[in-house]
């Protein structure tokens, strides 16, 4: 019999360490201690990197309709490829842990400036605190375009897993609120189906990667008390019209293949236009995890050439 490990591209599994899955049977009301080991292998991965050729800074900008100021971990690259263009980013972390000091930025400062927002997670805040956080964002970054030297119509919103999810909520909203047009939505293997209700949903995934199990766990800490809005769920989005033109990447052995593949296409059906790809043996965050992998490599260029090509049209 062929296990899910068997599938899995075997440059991958280096970066799949079997003491993942201590850690994410940690997650659940009280996520403090997830959280601190996560900030301790960030702060590694980070003294790992190149120097960040620019400055960085936080900012705190005002909530949206009362709600508490929200810190934005500026990136302004020295000499990005489009100076006049920006990206709104949403850390991942299934919507209950990461940080805005999040390792995938140092992917796109050399193309434009980026804008990783801080946003409010479950289970201390549920849906739609984050969401409305990213639309604070976006407001604010069009709302100050001359004095950041952005062009309004160049704003990128994008994230990888929840923070996939919540820019696809945040897109959503940001269309129902009347908001700044973007330019694009990057949508990173997005977590956007609280029900998992598909054939990848349903795949016997081992507890060393995001599954099902832990999945839903981390949905129910997240969503409304009064069930799933398409703000926090957006696959539950009945009308995708109107929305800006997505990208769209998930993994074969993601959990959420199915749910981003299906997403993919009911916005095509109303008319948006989207890049959709899909790489063998990957489960969900393989090019974190193992990003010198060869179908890593792959998958991180066609995300950059896909922003690249976006960004080259606006002019």
């Amino acid at each position: 019999m062929v296990t899910f490990e068997d599938r899995v591209d075997p440059e991958l599994m280096v970066g799949f360490p079997k003491e993942t899955e201590a850690f994410f049977a940690m997650i659940g009301p009280d996520m403090s201690a997830v959280r601190a080991m996560r900030l301790e292998q960030l702060g590694t991965a980070v003294e790992a990197m190149p120097p960040f050729m620019g400055t960085e800074e936080v900012v705190n900008i005002p909530g949206l309709n009362g709600a508490p100021d929200v810190p934005v971990r500026c990136y302004r690259p020295d000499a990005p490829k489009y100076p006049d263009a920006a990206m709104v980013w949403l850390h991942g972390g299934g919507y209950i842990m990461g940080e805005a000091e999040d390792l995938p930025v140092y992917r796109y400062t050399p193309l434009m400036h980026v804008f990783s927002v801080d946003y409010r997670m479950a289970p201390e805040h549920r849906s739609p605190a984050g969401v409305e956080d990213a639309c604070a964002a976006i407001e604010w970054v069009a709302a100050n375009a001359a004095e950041l030297g952005i062009d309004p119509k160049k704003i990128i919103l994008g994230g990888p897993s929840g923070g996939g999810g919540l820019a696809a909520g945040a897109a959503l909203l940001n269309r129902d609120r009347g908001g700044p047009e973007l330019l694009y939505q990057l949508l990173i293997y997005p977590m956007i189906d609280d029900t998992h209700d598909t054939p990848s949903g349903h795949m016997d995934i081992p507890g060393w990667t995001w599954n099902r199990e832990i999945s839903l766990l981390a949905w129910s800490m997240y969503v409304e008390e009064d069930g799933a809005s398409c703000y926090a769920a957006a696959s539950r989005a009945e009308d995708l019209s109107g929305l800006p033109p997505a990208y769209i990447m998930t993994g074969d052995l993601d959990l959420f293949r199915d749910e981003d593949i299906q997403y993919a296409m009911r916005l095509s059906a109303a008319g948006v236009p989207v890049d959709l790809a899909v790489f063998p043996g990957a489960p969900h965050g393989f090019d974190l995890l193992a990003p010198d992998a060869a179908v890593s490599k792959r998958a991180i260029v066609h995300i950059l050439e896909s922003l690249d090509q976006v960004l080259a049209k606006a002019g």
